[in-house]
């Protein structure tokens, strides 16, 4: 087709401006039969859920990984605005309206068809809508739902309380028979002779004992070198002693020699004054120091005796010691082990209690209630949603329009066409 000028296409559209309007005005009519006697008018009815957000608040233990496991087992399931929106439509909340309004052949399917949920942004508001040819029952589906969905909530939690009870009392049984078994373990290991703590005194009377001999053998051996010493200057000192002493006395002195003197030999007192007597006897420092010597190395020998006897006993308390400690770490890591582990099965019993005991109130809350309020209940719109009648006017309008205005010009085309073949 050749290209057409502006007036061209003016000259068209006035030639053809009958059909045009003609079309476009059985378009608008038609439109306006469709919408005001063909359509039926569809109502909405909308109710608005104010949601509260489940989230479940933990106190953080440093390496306390099973505290957390347990923890999560009583905790609610997390339960978002996004979470609320999709619960809205599921199958045992549209079967309860289902056999609320009686529609016992009617699919779930159609009835969440009527359904629309919407979150509104930055808040925790949730709409719900219900279209129906029925203002009255569009209200009251929209009513219906609102308030099945609470309870359906509140039933959702106590199900999963319930699970997370029953799992927890199972474990709590469970932890409850290890904690008696460890602790009959433990008591049996108690009631065995030479446990830690009787090993453990006996250690420390052995350690006290062997402080006390080598206290003993330290003072022994200062003695001893002191003994030593003086025994030694002792017998320096009786080697430069001699053992008699020879001593001289004048005859005169003694009565009954001078008499016999006098008397025999017949001499007179100045004779008898010029003789001497020589005698020999024993030296008393002799006799003195040698006794000395002789009990300082009696004193000796004794403490001597005494140091090799402490020196016997000090190796023996040491091996027994040794032999002491080494039995007392193999029972006191064994009784570690057992103490260990009944303190690992009684904090877990009483983790799994303390949940058990949260689940059991979590089991009995009505969550639904607690985290869903209606703020605005439906009530029976007064004015149809669809069908938009002036939009489908409109828009029929323009759809004649366009398809009149082609119609003109594929004629003009047809006739131009029809022309140049005949000439």
């Amino acid at each position: 087709m050749e290209e057409l000028s502006l007036i061209e296409i003016i000259q068209i559209l006035l030639r053809g401006k009958k059909i045009i309007a003609i079309v476009t005005l059985v378009f608008i009519i038609f439109s306006l039969i469709v919408s005001f006697f063909i359509l039926d008018p569809v109502y909405e009815a909308q109710t608005m859920l104010m949601i509260s957000p489940i989230t479940n608040v933990t106190t953080k233990e440093a390496d306390n990984t099973f505290g957390e496991l347990v923890s999560a087992l009583s905790q609610y399931p997390q339960m978002t605005i996004d979470t609320y929106r999709e619960q809205v439509k599921a199958p045992s909340v549209l079967q309860y309206i289902k056999n609320e309004l009686g529609w016992q052949d009617a699919p779930l399917s159609y009835i969440a068809s009527k359904i629309s949920v919407r979150a509104i942004e930055k808040t925790n508001l949730i709409t719900i809508s219900v279209k129906d040819k029925d203002p009255e029952l569009a209200a009251k589906i929209a009513n219906l739902l609102s308030e099945r969905f609470t309870e359906f909530v509140s039933e959702t939690n106590k199900k999963q309380a319930e699970s997370s009870a029953r799992f927890i009392k199972e474990q709590m049984e469970i932890e409850k028979e290890n904690m008696e078994k460890s602790s009959e373990k433990l008591k049996e290991f108690l009631s065995k002779p030479r446990g830690p703590e009787e090993l453990n005194l006996e250690l420390e009377s052995k350690l006290e004992q062997i402080t006390q001999f080598k206290t003993d053998l330290a003072q022994l051996k200062i003695d001893e070198s002191s003994i030593r010493a003086s025994l030694i200057k002792g017998q320096n000192l009786l080697k430069e002693t001699p053992k008699t002493l020879i001593t001289s006395k004048a005859l005169i002195s003694n009565d009954l020699l001078s008499g016999i003197l006098k008397d025999e030999m017949k001499l007179d007192a100045k004779d008898i004054a010029q003789l001497k007597l020589s005698e020999e006897e024993i030296n008393g420092v002799y006799v003195e120091l040698a006794n000395k010597v002789n009990e300082l190395e009696v004193e000796l020998s004794s403490i001597t005796a005494q140091i090799e006897n402490l020196e016997k006993k000090i190796t023996e308390r040491q091996e027994e010691i040794e032999a002491l400690q080494l039995e007392l770490a193999t029972k006191q890591q064994e009784y570690d082990m057992l103490q260990h582990e009944v303190e690992l099965n009684k904090q877990t019993y009483d983790a799994y209690q303390q949940k058990y005991k949260e689940a059991m109130i979590k089991q009995s809350a009505k969550v639904g209630e607690s985290s869903i309020v209606i703020v605005s209940e439906a009530i029976p719109p007064t004015k149809p949603t669809k069908p938009r009648k002036v939009m489908i006017v409109l828009l029929s309008s323009f759809i004649g329009l366009l398809i009149s205005i082609a119609f003109v010009f594929f004629r003009e085309s047809w006739i131009k066409s029809t022309k140049t073949a005949k000439t």
